[in-house]
């Protein structure tokens, strides 16, 4: 396991950004459209089984040891390995399913009759300081002698020398595991960001909390800045005091938070990044510059119905530390506010991916640059989550960017 992340992701994420080449690279209105192609695809059947050796059943009859539910993939950083990340397992946090990741192998050759192909290597089982499993089930908030208590992982950047930080929606808050998939180290999130009367009821979370994540909307998404010393964490969605509750009780606000994490201190900043809609939500960011992310933010919808899926570029050099802000309107900010500046860097439903329509999943989730290509060009591979459905496979896909797209002004 060791000398699988002997370079480590924080090298593969360098690489990317030496070849995205940032230095003030904009990304400007002016620029022309992004030279992307979609390289393929490849899948893993829904009724696959990983390698845990869980050969029993989950209280809904699934069995243990299903794979899917990726909701973050990160590059491994040698050959073509990737760490594919499952969240808190099926039915929504309903069953006792023990937290892991898988390590997959993602192969791809432009031009070939099967351009991307994907193969499950290995799979980990996650442990607490005490070596004590974590479960994904909602209802265990209380650590116990057997279990670590309930975790949801959503996003994961590894180290050069095998480290992992790891992102719960449940808290939320950050992890930090050894090589060996232990915890060591826990980054307790401000009390504004946190459900303060965790729940194992949905509409009970909401109804009793009237601060921070909205429940089932916390830290979607964690990246690592190229030196290392910064995570950023991207909330799904509005927290509870910087949005509307609807009839239903759903919270429409117009800004998420975006969480920067010092690694050393854990002291926080926070900025604002407007969605494009209420309604939509963000999956996943990914560091690509100095202060510069891309971020997967989308609809709630699946097929036809799916109209807006985008991968977006965002700076935050120049936004507003909000971390002292204990809510923000659901709207329009105040001037003395600014949010982070957010472009378009790639549209899933553009005709010329052919992605768009039927059978376009609901949950573009996992994101992380792969290796560059012969002709040098940049791969980005995306993970589609299926909810552990058996009837539906994990989707990988495999773009290429040219880096003339990121050449200095």
């Amino acid at each position: 396991m060791k000398n699988m992340f002997a370079t480590g992701s924080l090298r593969s994420l360098s690489l990317g950004i030496a070849l995205l080449g940032l230095p003030g690279v904009a990304l400007a209105a002016e620029r022309p459209a992004a030279p992307i192609e979609f390289l393929g695809e490849a899948q893993i059947s829904g009724t696959a089984t990983d390698l845990s050796g869980h050969a029993n059943k989950l209280e809904n009859g699934e069995p243990h040891n299903r794979f899917g539910g990726i909701s973050a993939l990160e590059y491994a950083g040698v050959g073509n390995r990737y760490i594919a990340l499952p969240d808190r397992g099926p039915d929504d946090g309903a069953t006792g399913y023990q937290c892991r990741y898988q390590v997959v192998e993602i192969n791809v050759q432009p031009g070939a009759a099967s351009p991307v192909t994907v193969a499950l290597k290995e799979t980990h089982i996650l442990h607490d300081a005490k070596n004590r499993c974590f479960t994904g089930a909602s209802q265990a908030i209380k650590c116990t002698d057997d279990c670590a208590g309930r975790l949801d992982p959503e996003g994961i950047r590894v180290l050069a020398d095998g480290r992992k930080f790891l992102s719960d929606e449940y808290g939320p808050l950050v992890l930090l595991l050894d090589a060996n998939d232990r915890e060591t180290r826990r980054y307790q999130m401000p009390a504004h960001l946190r459900c303060l009367h965790p729940s194992d009821s949905k509409k009970a979370e909401n109804n009793d909390n009237t601060i921070g994540r909205a429940s089932n909307r916390g830290m979607e998404g964690l990246a690592i800045t190229q030196d290392g010393k910064k995570l950023v964490g991207i909330m799904q969605s509005s927290l509870l005091q910087d949005g509307l509750r609807t009839g239903s009780g759903k919270i429409m606000g117009r800004y998420a938070r975006l969480v920067e994490i010092d690694v050393d201190s854990g002291e926080v900043r926070e900025f604002a990044y407007p969605m494009d809609d209420p309604s939509y939500g963000m999956s996943e960011i990914l560091a690509c510059g100095p202060g510069q992310f891309l971020v997967l933010e989308r609809d709630g919808e699946q097929g036809e119905a799916a109209k807006y899926r985008q991968l977006n570029w965002i700076d935050l050099n120049g936004a507003t530390d909000i971390a002292s802000v204990e809510s923000l309107p659901a709207d329009k900010l105040p001037a003395e506010i600014k949010p982070v500046q957010k472009r378009t860097f790639l549209d899933f439903n553009a005709p010329e991916f052919h992605l768009a329509g039927k059978e376009m999943p609901e949950k573009i989730e996992g994101l992380t640059f792969g290796p560059k290509l012969a002709d040098g060009r940049q791969t980005i591979v995306l993970a589609v989550d299926n909810d552990f459905e058996g009837s539906l496979p994990t989707k990988f896909w495999v773009f290429a960017v040219n880096d003339q797209l990121f050449a200095a002004r």
